[in-house]
């Protein structure tokens, strides 16, 4: 096993990392930590090389001493190896060996890394070994199997070496996507390259990476404060970049959630994929400066979320994915670095950075991983606790249903839900309409709660409180309406940024986990879908962490659930913060008269969204979809 990526990615990034606007050359050291995992990774592949980790240190045919299952500990300087021991001794008396000992245990041996005497490598010196017995208690063992230990396994355990010279080449391929501009600037950096020293600490051998900093021969172009509008071009080259990136964090965080144990750690990689969607959408709805790079804070700041949760549980995979994984995880770190400490650089964070980055971690992808899909993604939804997609909806636009209409038509007769979507496709509320509409919508937003509720995830005890929360949303969101008027065609209720229809679910924020022609043209799947994500922040959010008691009311349960199905996972606790934004606090507010009215059993209440324009209108009654969040 050739030593993995991370030391070539780590070191063409980290290298890029030191570029200082001084003008004079100067020398700095930039540590480069490798982890435990790693370390083990190198013994597996250059001493333990049999099957099951095992390494045969001496057979003549009777006589044998063979370590295996090493594990590995970096703590007070040195890198402690642990191995499962086998020893036989024994002489040969004609064709069969005599065995005069059989004995198994351990053996630890304490090792430092030092830099070798050849360029770029850093060796694993022994300083001292110790012997144990199965139960774990220290044995003085003398004789053969100790000069054995001595003679065989020392020397071997000598021969790792933690070489970087061979990795250095992929710095060509990876340096033109990062200065593709400045290329003798990168050269000079990277033939300045040295290991100055090393150490072992607390879980991990740290190198120090010593390198010249060229002066740099033009100022740095600062973008203007009075830069004229982008263009057309440059705006749809910020939404690509925008979106390359949500396609490159769905990727990744797909993958990652799928290998995952723990719920809580789903829920993580859940919050940090919405919220970094949400910061897309902000990107795309306020275009940056020409000259700025807001793509890259964001990559930054999502990173800075997700490096922790990679790092914690990319301990618990298979030996190779953990090796790509930790390669990965040290190139983002390192481009998260880069652009806080030269952010005025030319650095660019381009499509094919993305991709490179993608393939260490997933280099038998398919698909592109910038592909950017608004189709429905069993796995993307799986990986991150929503289980299989929700049913599939009727109504979509366009399609041609001539050749199945008699079964549509006879489905939609035996299912309360699509009879409801037939009669309210399409239908534009009024006044003269209401006492008939609503009825029917409260039915329909009825059914997709005890849709939800059949799923088994919530306790009775909440049950009423999460049936008045739909309805209460649904009423905040868009006053119980699918569909407006529009160049005299009923189109989808739209908030401008992808929200849609009756509960105002984003089709970009929820890419992936939901139909977008469904939640734009069926009212039932739109309801499903809203109750589905409500459900969610409820049990996994709400009640997991125990908001009710924190509140001081169960009821604030409803709070605290609209509080992040508005706002994302992160704002749980918005409704009863008093330095949220006066603005998000006027949501809020609003949300909470709602659903007060709705738990007094008034659901109809609804109806002073649609009062006359000449009557008394409640202001907070009407939804300002053209400052919703997302």
């Amino acid at each position: 096993m050739q030593p993995p990526r991370l030391i070539s990615k780590t070191l063409a990034l980290i290298t890029l990392l030191v570029i200082t606007s001084h003008a004079h050359a100067r020398e700095l050291e930039v540590p480069v930590r490798l982890s435990q995992a790693l370390i083990h990774q190198y013994l597996v592949s250059q001493v333990y090389t049999e099957m099951g980790e095992t390494a045969r240190m001496w057979h003549d045919g009777c006589n044998s001493l063979v370590l295996s299952k090493p594990q590995v500990e970096v703590k007070a300087g040195v890198v402690r190896i642990t191995s499962a021991a086998q020893a036989q001794v024994g002489t040969g008396v004609g064709d069969n060996c005599l065995v005069m000992l059989n004995w198994t245990g351990f053996v630890d041996v304490l090792e430092q890394p030092v830099l070798s005497t050849e360029p770029g490598v850093v060796e694993l010196w022994v300083m001292d070994s110790k012997v144990y017995s199965q139960d774990g208690e220290s044995v003085g063992i003398t004789g053969t199997v100790w000069d054995w230990i001595k003679q065989y396994a020392h020397p071997r355990l000598e021969r790792v070496k933690l070489d970087l010279n061979p990795t250095l080449n992929e710095l060509e391929s990876l340096l033109p996507l990062l200065f593709p501009n400045d290329q003798v600037f990168a050269r000079h950096l990277l033939d300045s390259v040295k290991l100055s020293k090393v150490k072992a600490d607390d879980g991990h051998v740290t190198l120090s990476i010593r390198l010249d900093i060229p002066q740099q021969n033009a100022p740095i172009m600062r973008p203007s404060e009075h830069e004229p509008p982008l263009t057309a071009d440059e705006l749809q080259h910020w939404a690509e970049v925008s979106r390359n990136l949500d396609a490159f964090l769905t990727q990744i965080i797909k993958v990652a959630g799928a290998g995952l144990e723990l719920k809580a750690r789903r829920l993580e990689l859940l919050e940090v994929l919405l919220d970094a969607r949400r910061d897309v959408l902000e990107i795309l709805a306020s275009p940056p400066r020409r000259g700025a790079d807001p793509v890259r804070k964001l990559f930054a700041k999502t990173w800075s979320r997700l490096a922790p949760i990679l790092r914690a549980e990319s301990r618990n995979f298979p030996p190779e994915l953990a090796l790509r994984w930790l390669s990965f995880i040290t190139a983002a770190d390192a481009l998260k670095t880069l652009d806080e400490l030269t952010p005025d650089l030319g650095f660019t964070l381009s499509a094919d950075a993305l991709r490179r980055l993608a393939r260490i971690a997933l280099p038998k992808a398919n698909t592109d991983a910038l592909d950017y899909d608004l189709k429905v993604d069993p796995e993307l939804r799986r990986a991150l606790g929503f289980g299989p997609p929700l049913r599939p909806p009727w109504r979509h636009p366009n399609a041609d249903l001539s050749v199945l209409s008699f079964f549509i038509a006879a489905a939609r007769a035996e299912d309360p839900e699509e009879a409801l979507v037939e009669r309210l496709t399409g239908w534009l509320p009024s006044l003269d309409t209401i006492d008939e509409y609503l009825p029917m919508v409260g039915k329909l937003l009825n059914l997709a709660v005890d849709s939800a509720l059949s799923e088994g995830e919530l306790a009775s005890a909440y049950q009423d409180i999460y049936r008045n929360l739909v309805l209460a949303t649904a009423w905040q969101e868009s006053c119980w309406r699918q569909f407006v008027e529009s160049n005299d065609k009923y189109v989808p209720i739209n908030s401008g940024n992808g929200s849609v229809g009756i509960m105002q679910v984003n089709q970009y924020v929820w890419r992936g986990f939901y139909d977008v022609d469904g939640l734009n043209w069926d009212i039932g799947y739109n309801a499903r879908a809203g109750a589905e994500i409500l459900r969610h922040y409820l049990v996994d959010y709400a009640i997991s962490q125990d908001e009710a008691a924190a509140s001081g009311d169960v009821q604030n349960l409803a709070r605290a659930t609209y509080a992040m199905y508005n706002a994302g996972p992160s704002q749980m606790t918005r409704y009863r913060d008093p330095t949220a934004p006066e603005s998000a606090r006027a949501i809020d507010q609003a949300f909470w008269q709602k659903f007060q009215i709705i738990r007094k059993g008034d659901p109809h209440a609804v109806a002073v969204c649609y009062a006359d324009e000449q009557g008394d209108r409640l202001a907070h009654s009407q939804v300002q979809l053209s400052t919703r969040q997302p």
